[in-house]
């Protein structure tokens, strides 16, 4: 397969249009400061920071304990809900960027995710949860590996949750702490996924445990999301386009993923950055600005780097879990019943 580029995923008009009315909308929402709360680190619960640099009005701080970027202060959860409900960005992103790349995200992204979980569950009868479903496109990639699968969608947004079940999908409309509530929920998985959402929560650690809710004693969560770590993000800083505050709020380290894990009482069995588009991130900001890497060495050794080099350094950064794209694989321990 060719490897994938960002605009295989991300096309640059669209990707701009969604930044601009992203940082609109956070001058727009945001603009009282009280629906702003500080935050310890999302990670380690560390209050010790240091800061890091604003982005769209919001300030981003690095925990001095375990290395964690994150905003703070951050919008609470009510003042996020109104701003998922009815922003501008919010809305283009689901009916005019989303629509115009789920084709091509079907193959490039929905369908590996499907055959990754395949290979993660026990048996053909497994039961699956998909939390943050969107239109059910996951879903529809793991009902055609594996079709006797019992599968169900978790998703906050009207209009994609009524998407979900018109493709046959058993559907909660909500988020993953008002479905762990529902007794005909909770517990009810074999493995729950939750991809690019961590992210987005003011509480990773009550998202988290809501998941873990969500899936019965001795089963599986599988959460993908963005990684404070990773190569795009720490090169590219305030210039990075995945820190997009207030709809990225999150962007755990390493050590602050195994932090998080711990203080949820789970157990973190694997955790990498899978990611194919760091190097390619980074070598299209220096085309559109060529200050946008600090460290000219690193700018000089991209601006002369043929495609097979881009692709050694981003295979280097896999290899060594650089990527700013991560994959937990946690378990909920125990077994039996909840």
């Amino acid at each position: 397969m060719v490897a994938m580029k960002e605009s295989d995923i991300r096309p640059a008009g669209l990707l701009a249009e969604y930044l601009r009315l992203s940082a609109g909308d956070a001058a727009t929402f945001f603009a009282d400061r009280s629906q702003l709360s500080p935050r310890v680190c999302p990670g380690c619960d560390s209050a010790d920071v240091d800061p890091a640099f604003e982005k769209n009005g919001f300030p981003i701080v690095t925990c001095c304990d375990c290395g964690s970027l994150y905003v703070s202060p951050a919008p609470t959860a009510a003042a996020l809900a109104s701003f998922y409900g009815d922003s501008p960005s919010a809305t283009y992103w689901a009916k005019t960027f989303f629509p115009a790349v789920a084709e091509a995200r079907r193959g490039r992204i929905f369908r590996p995710r499907a055959e990754r979980v395949c290979e993660l569950l026990e048996g053909a009868s497994s039961r699956v949860m998909d939390v943050g479903a969107g239109a059910a496109v996951f879903l529809e990639e793991l009902h055609r590996l594996v079709p006797d699968a019992a599968l169900r969608a978790v998703e906050p947004g009207q209009t994609l949750a009524a998407a979900c079940r018109a493709k046959g999908f058993e559907t909660f409309e909500g988020d993953a702490e008002n479905a762990c509530t529902d007794p005909d929920w909770r517990g009810w998985a074999d493995l729950v996924a939750s991809f690019e959402v961590i992210e987005h929560v003011p509480d990773p650690a009550a998202y988290l445990t809501a998941l873990a809710a969500l899936v019965r004693p001795g089963g599986t969560l599988l959460v993908t999301g963005l990684c404070g770590d990773g190569f795009d993000i720490q090169v590219l800083g305030n210039r990075s386009n995945a820190v997009s505050p207030p709809h990225h709020l999150n962007f755990l380290s390493h050590k602050g993923v195994a932090a998080l894990v711990a203080r949820c009482g789970l157990e973190l069995l694997d955790f990498s950055t899978p990611g194919q588009l760091d190097v390619d991130i980074v070598c299209n900001a220096l085309a559109q600005d060529r200050d946008a890497v600090a460290d000219p060495a690193l700018s000089r050794r991209l601006a002369v780097a043929s495609e097979e080099d881009k692709r050694h350094m981003q295979e280097q950064l896999v290899a060594e879990r650089r990527s700013s794209h991560m994959w937990l694989i946690v378990l909920r321990p125990g077994a039996g019943g909840d």
